[in-house]
């Protein structure tokens, strides 16, 4: 989710309907709304839906074809307020898919199935700027708020546009640039005064793994097998096996919800010394997988994992934190999260 983006295309998209005239609060709060729409889906987490449900967040809401059914309906009931059908049709289409490829530019959560119902394949865009924004109340925490002003500096050319009440001089738009780049480039480097203030208002607490470097966390690439990433980065703080139900197809674990995760003997971490922890006691006690066991003796239980997690940081205060984990699908190297944590 990409908030404050999302009303930002909004209030552009009010500016561009109207011909280029500066647009009233109520219809740029409408094409914000509309903008918005997409993450209706984020209701299917109340009712059980699980992430990487075709109807889950990020789903179906946010493809390209629900973009233009939608954008098409709304065009053809445009004549009722005595609006241009086409124009209409054509303007919400493209704000409704703007939702979705912003998504992808985001730096976690899953990615975006753009191309529902002809592929489930959520995609990410190869440049992702955009911090993922948390959901529901959570966006009201120190984090949401720094997530909220990185959006604001990153969109701000958008408000920008809306807003102004005349065209901005060569010069002017020139001399407003060189802040805008600045500012983007010190909320989304690794600058170590970035890092320094995003940390002190996030009151941020991260440990690393002995052995961590954040430069070769970033060298490391999909298709990579579990010992090449161990040997770049060293033993991690902790790392958990997921299973998938009998007869069930897999599912990456970042897809499913944590209910669901801890009906069955799903889930097994191992901490720092590598002993295991169960998070369903009672089920994996049936199938003879015990708190402290080693990992050779949960493998000879219920097998090789198809999926496999490694963390290499955690808050020591159970504060904000940089979150690193690499996880693997079959042995390979299939997503790195990079994300803030609470």
């Amino acid at each position: 989710m990409a908030s404050v983006g999302h009303i930002a295309v909004g209030m552009a998209a009010a500016r561009i309907y109207r011909d280029g005239r500066v647009p009233g609060w109520s219809s740029m709060a409408a094409w914000s709304a509309l903008s918005l729409l997409p993450d209706v889906d984020v209701i299917g987490f109340a009712l059980g839906v699980d992430y990487g449900d075709p109807w889950g967040h990020r789903g179906a809401t946010h493809s390209l074809t629900m973009s233009v059914a939608l954008g098409l309906t709304i065009g053809l009931s445009a004549h009722w307020f005595k609006r241009r059908a086409i124009r209409t049709g054509l303007v919400a289409s493209m704000v409704l898919a703007s939702h979705g490829v912003l998504d992808t530019m985001t730096d976690g959560g899953l990615g975006s199935a753009l191309f529902w119902p002809f592929s489930l394949t959520r995609y990410f865009a190869p440049w992702r700027p955009i911090p993922v924004a948390p959901i529901g109340l959570d966006y009201f925490s120190p984090y949401g708020v720094i997530v909220a002003l990185i959006e604001l500096v990153l969109f701000s050319p958008l408000m920008v546009f809306a807003l102004r009440s005349r065209r901005l001089a060569a010069k002017s738009a020139a001399l407003l640039l060189v802040p805008w780049v600045v500012s983007v480039w010190l909320t989304r480097s690794d600058s170590p005064v970035r890092d320094a203030i995003e940390g002190y208002l996030s009151r941020r607490d991260t440990a690393y793994a002995s052995g961590f470097s954040e430069k070769a966390f970033r060298a490391v690439t999909p298709g990579e097998s579990e010992s090449e990433v161990r040997h770049l980065l060293g033993a991690p703080f902790r790392e958990s096996w997921f299973y998938t139900p009998k007869g069930q197809p897999f599912k990456p674990a970042i897809s499913r919800s944590a209910a669901s995760l801890t009906q069955a003997c799903l889930i097994v971490r191992f901490e720092s010394g590598g002993v295991a922890r169960t998070l369903a006691l009672d089920a994996c006690t049936k199938v003879g997988v015990n708190t402290g066991m080693s990992p050779t003796e949960v493998d000879r239980r219920l097998g090789a994992p198809p999926e496999s997690c490694l963390e290499y940081s955690w808050s020591p205060s159970d504060a904000y934190y940089r979150m690193r984990v690499v996880c693997f699908v079959d042995g390979k190297v299939s997503t790195l999260l990079r994300q803030w944590q609470h």
